[in-house]
């Protein structure tokens, strides 16, 4: 590594925060950078410009020269941000960094982002008998009834299964399913007690009344499940490629998307049993399984499989093409690709609130071009 005086150093930092530095000097500002004393850095949704972000890295320089350059590491090489989509988020901060940038992200539990998703309860309700309920614009308190069961629409939007007066005069098993568009999501409180938050653009369909030795429901989409636990009555999610995800009582996430190349089953709580074809696997927490033609099971982050639940889009070195599917799902729109796939990875959070526009300015930042035509996303190549 070339030798930095200090006089140096304070010549190229001035530079880089002026905006005047050019390819080849920051490239050797990094190369001093990254074996140097580093203080951690959180970036927080208090530095609202990329002028106060430049100005903390600028003065943890100056520290840095203070401390007379003691190893140590750290790897800075592009910070990507913007201020003005940032204001106009409702909740929540972004942070897109290319490949090669390493950022410490401060933790979502330290600053806890809520997200209100009233506006966002979107779902139909279909009936063993054919009927269709549109949730979000149904009344609340009990809104149908099917196989001697009454389904109930709280104040807070979420639909309750309870037994009616009829519940056990009824040997007919009659099955529902509620789905969610483009753009929505809803929570659903099962016959059992337990609960089933859907993503957008999914479907769960289960009985009205569980019966006999199971508790089956099927699963097209993704949906968050918090197991009511019955020891004599296993719950089990069957998906349509076939992949049986078995448990007792516990919570985890399943994505099955159509067109995706994998189902994907993540644990945050208990233990469950997958299983594909002859294949079948025991999860533990911590554990995602990726289930293609065989099952995978590797350790995860879980808070990134949940964090649609939670109101965030969150990406952990994403490809561009999981990215935009995202988007196709939440915004309602087309993407399609100019000249073949972009190679870039996409890691950072962002709310689910944002607006459409928001979110593709801050792919941008982080080197994905797109342009919109009408409900039209055309994603360029670099």
């Amino acid at each position: 590594m070339q030798y930095l005086s200090k006089e140096k150093i304070q010549e190229l930092s001035d530079k880089w925060l002026k905006g005047t530095i050019t390819a080849d000097e920051l490239a050797v500002l990094e190369d001093w950078y990254n074996s140097h004393p580093n203080k951690d850095i959180n970036w927080t949704a208090g530095d609202w410009d990329e002028k106060q972000l430049k100005e903390r890295l600028y003065y943890n320089i100056q520290s840095q020269l203070a401390d007379e350059l003691t190893p140590a590491k750290f790897n800075y090489k592009k910070i990507l941000y913007s201020a003005a989509a940032m204001v106009t988020l409702a909740i929540g901060a972004l942070y897109l960094y290319s490949r090669n940038a390493v950022v410490k992200e401060q933790e979502l539990a330290a600053n806890p982002v809520i997200v209100s998703t009233g506006n966002l309860n979107k779902a139909t309700l279909t009936l063993s008998d054919g009927r269709i309920v549109e949730l979000n614009g149904a009344t609340n308190g009990i809104i149908a009834s099917d196989a001697g069961t009454d389904i109930r629409k709280t104040a807070n939007g979420e639909i309750l299964y309870s037994a009616g007066h009829d519940e056990a005069k009824s040997n007919a098993v009659a099955f529902n399913t509620i789905s969610t568009p483009k753009g929505g999501q809803f929570q659903i409180s099962l016959p059992d007690g337990s609960k089933v938050w859907l993503n957008a653009l999914s479907a769960v369909k289960f009985p009205a009344v569980f019966k006999g030795k199971e508790r089956l429901v099927e699963l097209t989409g993704e949906a968050y499940f918090e197991v009511a636990k019955n020891r004599e009555m296993p719950f089990k999610v069957k998906m349509p490629d076939g992949t049986l995800v078995e448990v007792l009582g516990t919570h985890f996430n399943i994505a099955a998307y159509p067109g995706d190349k994998s189902v994907d089953a993540t644990l945050l709580e208990g233990s469950i049993d997958i299983q594909k074809g002859n294949i079948k696997k025991l999860m533990v927490p911590g554990e995602m399984a990726e289930v293609t033609d065989k099952i995978q099971l590797r350790h995860v982050n879980v808070e990134d499989a949940v964090s649609w639940k939670n109101g965030l889009f969150r990406f952990d070195n994403a490809s561009v093409s999981a990215v935009m599917r995202e988007m196709e799902r939440w915004y309602g729109v087309e993407v399609v690709y100019s000249d073949g796939m972009p190679d870039n990875e996409i890691t950072g959070y962002i709310s689910r609130n944002a607006k459409l526009e928001e979110v593709l300015k801050m792919l941008e930042l982080s080197d994905v071009r797109t342009k919109q035509q009408g409900n039209k996303i055309i994603v360029l190549k670099n």
